[in-house]
């Protein structure tokens, strides 16, 4: 049945409303540190701007393989060796395990050519378990994500076994098993964790093909981290070569017969306070089922290109601007016997967060795509979000968020128009 696009929004605004004076006067009472907090005596902050939000020594920690960088690097004598930088820290379980889960309320309103609906609800959003960290005096480390529960479905996630070299302020590693593609790399403009409860349409978009960089493949990584004296300049470089995607988008896990490899790679360079700059690019190729269900069904297999340039600067430990593009460029078939052509994206973002205080963001962001099929108009998609959030504890691991996002969408293929707009409460506790 069709519902009326009249709805009224107050009933609905009426939590979020509420949501956003419980951040503003909630006091910081909760106690409960997640597990690297906890193995190194620091708070989420010294590697998170808000949690999951990595700054500059969040992502060098992850470069080091889940260590700490050293306070003495100053450049008068040699950096520590990375099997060092763990030293005296015992293995427990309570330092390599930590526990995340996110309760939130929904009110969404969809609307396209033909019909509107609206909705409310209650949410378990998510529940995971993580399990990670270096073992102590050695070169090796590794990182286990298991989704007790995320969108109906549970299984591993992520699962990697890590080997780092060298020393602090030059290094190397080399990653095997099951990893996110667009992780912990890129500065912050790049970064799927962001302080939204979704990523970027820019990185999460899914192109008519099933494919988008929003997946956690199988495969290997490898790369190389330099830092100047202090860490006021990094530099890093990564490259993956995984098995990719299925033709309905999921990833390819097991007993795969896909004789190409896909290819990533992403270069960062971070200075200043908190500023950096990102170029990333991707290949790959994948079997795509064309007009299923149809007389006129058939399979080839598109190449897929990925090519995006991010950048991000912290303004006096206040105000972050985010900014970046990404083009796309895709083999389209519309015919088994016609002509391989090119679906293209141009997708350009940009956001603002505002540090009222430590643990305490308001942020606004833009995104926006301009889509082509050879010989087809083009298809435009804009999303605009603004929120805010507040970590409930002094350590950073309870927090409670409000936003608003409204999305206006142009499909591609058929031309149709959408819109989506969505409020969202959530509270997010890490242990």
């Amino acid at each position: 049945m069709k519902l009326s696009r009249r709805r009224p929004w107050i009933p609905a605004a009426i939590p979020v409303l509420a949501g956003l004076f419980f951040i503003l006067l909630c006091p910081e009472s909760l106690e409960a540190i997640p597990a690297f907090a906890r193995k190194y005596g620091v708070k989420c902050y010294s590697c998170h701007t808000i949690p999951p939000v990595l700054n500059k020594t969040g992502y060098i920690f992850k470069r080091l393989g889940y260590r700490m960088p050293p306070d003495e690097m100053d450049g008068t004598k040699p950096a520590p060796k990375i099997s060092e930088l763990d030293k005296g820290i015992s293995w427990n379980l309570g330092n390599s395990a930590a526990l995340l889960a996110q309760g939130s309320f929904s009110a969404d309103k969809t609307g396209g050519e033909e019909e509107a609906s609206s909705k409310s609800s209650f949410n378990l959003d998510k529940a995971l378990l993580f399990l990670g960290g270096a073992l102590p005096q050695t070169n090796f480390s590794y990182f286990v994500e298991y989704k007790l529960f995320e969108d109906g479905e549970s299984g591993l996630e992520q699962a990697s076994i890590l080997y780092t070299g060298g020393r602090a302020n030059s290094s190397f590693f080399g990653k095997a098993g099951r990893m996110l593609l667009q992780e912990g790399e890129g500065t912050r403009a790049a970064m799927m964790f962001n302080l939204f409860p979704e990523a970027s349409t820019l990185l999460t978009s899914s192109s008519p093909i099933n494919f988008s960089l929003d997946q956690a493949p199988v495969g290997v990584d490898g790369g190389y981290t330099w830092a100047s004296p202090f860490f006021k300049r990094v530099l890093g470089l990564s490259a993956k070569v995984t098995n990719g995607v299925s033709a309905d988008g999921s990833e390819i896990l097991f007993d795969s017969n896909k004789n190409s490899k896909d290819f990533w790679f992403d270069a960062d360079y971070w200075f200043g306070p908190d500023g950096g700059v990102t170029f990333m690019t991707y290949n790959g190729r994948k079997d795509q089922v064309q007009n299923q269900g149809t007389p006129d069904e058939f399979t080839y297999r598109p190449t897929i290109r990925r090519y995006g340039l991010f950048g991000n600067y912290l303004f006096f430990d206040k105000l972050d601007l985010l900014g970046g593009s990404l083009r796309s460029r895709d083999d389209w078939k519309d015919t088994f016997n016609g002509a391989t052509t090119a679906f293209t994206v141009n997708g350009y973002r940009g956001e603002a967060d505002y540090y009222l205080q430590r643990g305490f963001a308001l942020m606004g962001r833009y995104d926006r795509l301009s889509q082509t099929i050879a010989g087809e108009p083009t298809a435009r998609t804009a999303t605009w979000a603004i929120g805010g959030e507040k970590a409930l504890t002094e350590l950073g691991n309870v927090i409670i968020r409000a936003t608003y996002s409204h999305e206006h969408n142009t499909d591609p293929v058929s031309g149709s128009v959408s819109t989506d707009k969505l409020f969202k409460l959530d509270l997010r506790l890490m242990w």
